[in-house]
């Protein structure tokens, strides 16, 4: 089967394509990570709103605790300004926790729906206390029942807690995004975490300010758990590694912070922490509105703090959405200018290189064909290409003059050859008129002399006839017939034109007997080298091969004897004109056999070969383009 090969046209504008596909494919990689980066850093702002909300319910749920612990144990006219406070606080909590939730629809890329409902059933059930909460406000303060308010502060600090499982399972994701964001966020939890503490200890001190009472067990152990947990987050939160960057903007918030919550806490540690009865009343130096001031400041240097962590968050955040947006910018303009070039390319290959180049090989086939000589208009005429017009312009000048001149030769060789031809056959004529006219005087000595000398006059008579087919085999292969036949009836006729000896046996092989191929001149070919080689054997018995392979662009012939062989000395010098390896008298040819055979083969754009030795038989190869 033939393999089928692209054109010139079609090759490049693949190998343009290709390479275009290719850039175009990283600068599309490149668009489709920018717009990946940017969707993410959406996702991120979408998520820090999300987080933000939550820490600002958790802290607004932090000081509406302390405010309803101190409220629940105060007179009127105390009671009065905290409730005030209390109301704000209680409206931040639901305002916050709304903007959360709404965050938390519009974005779905994390499952969180088994934490969220949690969230959401404690803040209904918080939101039940209240109501049980303002009820107990309006009773005698003697009459409130303490035990509603136990239960709003585990509540309180069981939806705080479980805001902070929300955060931690929430933020999972977006710390994958980057790991500055994936720092400050850790960071922040700690510091809410250690403000929580903070507010629960507040919260505690403030009920005891409120009820004149030292702690009781419970509440005793409650403040030493969280003194101690205060103290160790703090040791934490200085020894947490954090960016060069962040932590020379935080420090001095950190040590401000540290400074409020211990000079604030530690004026009345003696006093809570102490070894007090158990419960017994006290008299306090400070009231409740005084304390919940005081330490509601230590714990806004710890949530101002927080808010610095999430101000560097948003602004981290924006950063990447705007380094985002940038990437898309340049990498669309990259992947336009790529288009726009990968058409231009396609252009200029397909109008200004691909289809001149395919009209000169048109014309160069036809030339070289057909004989026929259209020089294709070029709309480029400075480019190569074009010039090659030119060049196919000074080629038919030259092939003309070249014809000319084959022209001119092969008349030459008529007229010499038959001019050289008159002289001979009189010189012939003469010697035959001579011997009769002097037949009984002349010497037998003589008679052999002039028979000698016809009989050369007739070798040169040959030789000149050779000399003509010689300089004509261009020619007659331009003249001769496209004939097709198959190898195996080839060869029948080339065996029934020699004069074969009785022993003499010549193989065709199975692949040369299948193949279809043009019959002239190849016909001529392979009788001379057939011939050749019956004429040289020195056996009586012989056997000569001939046979054929064929490739996708030509034959390679192959004819093959067991005669004495040749000297490879003389390889080059038998396909020279009237070379023969014996002397004249004794050989059988005139050594214009392989002469012709190489000019033929050679002629139609093949090559030849022998492989030979002295006693070893001969070989010779030949191509024959299809």
């Amino acid at each position: 089967m033939k393999n089928s090969q692209l054109s010139i046209r079609t090759t490049l504008l693949i190998i343009v394509g290709v390479l275009n596909l290719l850039i175009a494919g990283l600068v599309g990689y490149q668009v489709y990570k920018s717009w990946d980066h940017y969707q993410q850093a959406q996702l991120l702002k979408q998520g820090s709103n999300v987080i933000g909300s939550f820490y600002a319910a958790s802290k607004n749920l932090s000081l509406a605790r302390a405010s309803t612990l101190s409220i629940m144990y105060s007179t009127p006219e105390v009671a009065e300004p905290l409730y005030q406070e209390l109301l704000k606080n209680r409206q931040a909590v639901d305002a916050a926790l709304n903007t959360a939730f709404a965050g938390m629809s519009a974005n779905n890329s994390v499952d969180v729906s088994t934490t969220s409902a949690q969230v959401k059933r404690k803040y209904e059930i918080l939101l039940k206390r209240r109501t049980q909460i303002d009820a107990e406000l309006k009773a005698p303060l003697q009459d409130r029942n303490p035990e509603i308010t136990n239960k709003f502060y585990e509540e309180n600090t069981a939806l705080i807690t479980e805001i902070q499982n929300f955060i931690l399972i929430y933020s999972k994701p977006f710390q994958r995004i980057d790991s500055a964001i994936s720092q400050h966020m850790i960071f922040e939890y700690f510091v809410w975490e250690l403000a929580e503490y903070s507010g629960e200890e507040y919260a505690i001190i403030g009920q005891m300010l409120a009820e004149n009472k030292y702690p009781n067990q419970r509440q005793h152990e409650q403040l030493l758990s969280l003194r101690g947990r205060i103290e160790y987050g703090w040791d934490i939160l200085r020894k947490f590694s954090l960016s060069q960057e962040l932590a020379e903007q935080l420090f001095p918030l950190m040590e401000e912070a540290s400074t409020q919550y211990f000079f604030t806490f530690d004026q009345v540690s003696e006093i809570f922490y102490g070894n007090q009865t158990y419960g017994a009343q006290a008299s306090y130096p400070i009231t409740s509105t005084l304390w919940l001031g005081m330490s509601g400041q230590a714990v806004d240097s710890l949530l101002m703090l927080q808010n610095e962590i999430l101000s560097e968050v948003k602004r981290r955040v924006d950063k990447i959405e705007m380094e985002a947006k940038r990437e898309i910018i340049i990498s669309g303009a990259i992947f336009l200018c790529a288009l726009i070039i990968t058409i231009y390319c396609w252009v200029v290959i397909a109008y200004r290189v691909a289809r001149p180049v395919y009209a000169m090989v048109n014309a160069l086939y036809k030339a070289t064909h057909e004989n026929i000589f259209e020089i294709p208009t070029m709309n480029y005429q400075h480019e190569e290409i074009a010039k090659l017009a030119h060049v196919l312009e000074v080629f038919h000048r030259n092939a003309q003059k070249m014809k000319d001149s084959n022209d001119e030769l092969e008349r030459f060789a008529f007229i010499a050859a038959h001019d050289l031809k008159s002289p001979l056959r009189a010189v012939d004529n003469i010697s035959q008129w001579l011997e009769e006219d002097l037949e009984d005087v002349l010497p037998e000595s003589s008679k052999k002399h002039l028979d000698e000398m016809r009989k050369r006059i007739r070798l040169m008579d040959k030789m000149l006839d050779d000399t003509l087919e010689y300089a004509r085999v261009g020619a007659k292969i331009e003249s001769q017939s496209n004939d097709i036949v198959s190898g195996r009836i080839l060869m029948e006729e080339i065996i029934a034109l020699i004069d074969l000896p009785p022993d003499f046996k010549i193989y065709t092989g199975k692949n040369l007997a299948r193949f279809n191929m043009q019959k002239l001149p190849l016909q001529q070919v392979l009788f001379n080298l057939v011939n050749n080689a019956v004429k040289h054997h020195d056996k009586a018995q012989a056997l000569i091969e001939v046979d054929a392979v064929e490739s996708p662009t030509e034959f390679m012939f192959s004819v093959r004897d067991d005669g004495p062989g040749i000297d490879p000395q003389f390889h080059q010098k038998i396909f020279e004109m009237f070379q023969t390896l014996q002397p004249r008298e004794k050989s059988k040819g005139r050594g214009m056999g392989l002469a012709m055979v190489r000019k033929i083969v050679i002629a139609n754009g093949g090559t030849i070969k022998v492989e030979s030795a002295l006693g070893e038989g001969t070989l010779f190869r030949f191509t024959w383009p299809k």
